[in-house]
């Protein structure tokens, strides 16, 4: 998946950008104690040297940032040098990920990075083009410092360094916890991993080549890897990617760009400005079940979660180290506990007919994100790779898809087809399975599921294809439960109508449908079909970006997938639909005496 894609041409801001425009050695030739300030401390200075936008005073920066370090404490360096590039050799500044294949660059910035409107995308590096200043187009996204210019990941050294100096115990919990080291998505090494099973965000590259490549029926170089797992780590955090907040001062360094947030506000989940990544990719793209809405679902405009919209946050409801100190710094547990809000709904629910349903089954409705996605040849960051994901089909089942999970709970899904192209050969099982095992803890434990359906032929290019169905666990967005009609129906059967545009590379945009079907028999996705002509791109092949077209309805699995059939439910249906009737009778649970608070 193209960074291009993944991250709109904007991104991180690097902590402590004043450092990045350097004047000559002749301008500092007499250097003080904090000798960095003796240039970006004075705004002449600074005006003389062309870059205005840089000046800082060590008062600005304490009241920012809450911290007395010294400028080389947090950007390295050598200030006792007086050669600039002496000076400035080693230090964290910000470098620009450019569009062609996604390789970090330092550069100096003519201009201040300004702040648009969008929450999305907030700061954006300008340039100069016929005597205006535009967006760079170059640019795929902004690097922070304790971030690799070569892999994009994260640089332990540089954190240890710099933040870890004063925050050792954190940056150490930091390296162990999930998040800092990618624990989840490092476990799927190849396409055909028994243990997990093939993946929507594709395959952990890095360490992974051989198997990868061995398995792969076209040339896959080292090269082609190495830009696949680039793309991986633009969505992999550090430090600053929680912790600093570039846009405080609208992209003024003398007001804010210095600023730090103990607390990661709810937004840096999502992104922090830098484009619709992190936590933004796995809820709002590949779990369509997205906590903000408006700007940040897919498609766009959707309604956020009432919780949200009363200023809940992310860490109101995810325990962290703030809650249990046991967990270590940006460590989260994944299942949060709606008790601590709504204990009467809870409590009543245990005891009703529905006490084997999560609260998500019935209060999550309107899935977006991704409703097919597919790994096929194309061209990654400029470069051909056979593996680009082609993901753009983005549309909303109406009503997820319940499922019983491993301890017999029904939880919602949503259900959308995927392939890989070009795989040799294939270890995985046929039918429903399950990404970790219900007995291990709750913060190395996920419910979701997937479904394996084969290796299948009948291409004109790209056999063979691995095609599975993706049915991750929705956990946002919450409102009003769905009407009991929309389960209970006389065969068990669950029925979804989903339409989608596809806008990615590959083809012109264009419109399209399918229906999934979850009854006694199986799983389904069926009649995958455009419903306009498809103009595909030059360059392209329709088998990469729409495997679908000729392999029709290949997405099946076998097992049982209905709801349970209650005997005269329409006539109870009649009798229970006012709600105050359903709850004496123990269908559902009674509602919160009061709706969740405001932090």
């Amino acid at each position: 998946m193209a960074i291009r894609q993944i991250i709109r041409p904007v991104g991180v801001v690097a902590a402590f950008t004043l450092l990045l425009c350097l004047p000559t050695a002749s301008d500092c030739k007499e250097l003080s104690p904090d000798s960095c300030l003796d240039c970006h401390g004075n705004a002449q200075r600074m005006a003389a040297f062309g870059f205005p936008h840089f000046t800082v005073t060590k008062r600005e920066v304490e009241e920012q940032s809450g911290m007395t370090a010294d400028c080389t404490e947090c950007h390295l360096g050598n200030p006792a040098k007086a050669e600039r590039e002496e000076a400035h050799r080693g230090m964290g500044r910000l470098r620009l990920v450019m569009k062609k294949g996604l390789r970090a660059e330092t550069a100096v910035r003519n201009f201040p990075l300004e702040k648009s409107g969008d929450p999305v995308l907030r700061l954006k590096p300008m340039m100069e083009k016929q005597g205006r200043k535009v967006v760079d187009p170059a640019v795929a996204a902004l690097l922070a410092q304790d971030k690799r210019s070569d892999t994009l990941s994260q640089d332990f050294d540089v954190m240890e360094k710099t933040c870890g100096k004063c925050h050792h115990e954190e940056f150490e919990q930091f390296k162990r916890s999930p998040m800092g080291s990618n624990a989840k998505q490092s476990q799927y090494g190849s396409w055909d991993d028994p243990r997990h099973g093939p993946h929507n965000c594709g395959v952990w590259s890095a360490g992974n080549y051989r198997a990868i490549s061995a398995n792969t029926a076209v040339p896959f170089t080292q090269e082609m890897s190495d830009l696949n797992q680039r793309t991986c780590n633009g969505c992999h955090v550090g430090c600053l990617d929680c912790h600093y907040r570039p846009d405080a001062g609208g992209g003024s360094p003398g007001k804010g760009m210095h600023t730090f947030v103990r607390v990661p506000p709810p937004d840096s989940c999502y992104g922090g400005g830098r484009g619709a990544l992190c936590h933004g990719g796995p809820e709002d793209r590949r779990r369509g079940a997205g906590y903000f809405g408006g700007p940040y679902s897919h498609p766009e405009g959707m309604n956020p979660d009432p919780h949200a919209a009363r200023k809940v946050g992310c860490l109101d409801c995810h325990e962290s180290s703030r809650d249990d100190k046991s967990l270590g710094h940006a460590t989260f547990k994944r299942q949060a506990r709606c008790e601590k809000c709504h204990p009467e709904a809870v409590a009543s629910l245990a005891t009703s007919l529905h006490r084997k349903l999560s609260c998500e089954a019935c209060h999550i409705t309107n899935v977006g994100g991704y409703q097919a996605t597919f790994w096929g040849p194309g061209k990654l960051a400029g470069y051909d790779t056979p593996y680009f994901k082609y993901k753009d089909y983005y549309g909303i089942m109406k009503e997820p898809i319940l499922l019983k999970d491993q301890r017999g709970r029904w939880i919602p899904v949503k259900p959308f087809p995927m392939a890989v192209l070009n795989q040799k050969d294939s270890r995985l099982e046929p039918g429903l399975h399950w990404r970790y095992p219900a007995g291990l803890p709750d913060l190395q434990r996920t419910d979701d599921a997937w479904g394996y359906v084969g290796l299948v032929d009948g291409l004109p290019e790209g056999n063979k294809a691995l095609l599975w169905i993706q049915m991750d666990k929705l956990s946002h967005k919450y409102g009003k439960s769905r009407p009991c009609a929309s389960c209970h129906t006389k065969d068990g059967q669950q029925l979804q109508e989903i339409a989608w545009e596809f806008s990615d590379a590959g083809a012109f945009p264009f419109n399209g449908r399918h229906t999934v079907a979850a009854n006694r028999d199986g799983l389904f996705i069926k009649g995958i079909r455009a419903d306009e002509k498809i103009d595909l791109s030059e360059g392209y092949r329709l088998s990469s970006l729409a495997p679908w077209f000729y392999l029709k309805d290949a997405w099946a699995i076998k097992g049982d997938f209905s709801l349970p059939v209650i005997a005269g439910w329409q006539a109870a249906e009649t009798r229970y639909r006012e709600g105050s009737a359903a709850v004496k009778a123990s269908i559902i649970h009674r509602s919160p005496s009061s709706p969740p608070p405001s932090p």
